[in-house]
């Protein structure tokens, strides 16, 4: 599987150790400031938590690109 590269700030990185201590609530509440949260173990990410409108935002380019491609192939 291909690693693709995110662009994000040192503030969107979660260690999952906060989760863990019961923070997770306060980690998703921040979500309005920031549509992305990369959770983090052993210096590693291992996850993300979007918000609603970063999925469906994600979502609608999705099926915009397909759109795209299928007009592309049938041109």
């Amino acid at each position: 599987m291909k690693k693709s590269r995110l662009a994000i700030s040192l503030d969107s990185l979660v260690p999952i150790s906060s989760l863990n201590q019961g923070k997770a609530a306060k980690i998703i509440g921040e979500l309005a400031d920031e549509d992305i949260k990369i959770v983090i173990k052993n210096n590693e990410p291992i996850a993300a938590i979007l918000s609603m409108a970063r999925l469906n935002q994600l979502i609608d380019e999705e099926y915009e690109l397909k759109a795209k491609l299928e007009k592309e192939v049938s041109l």
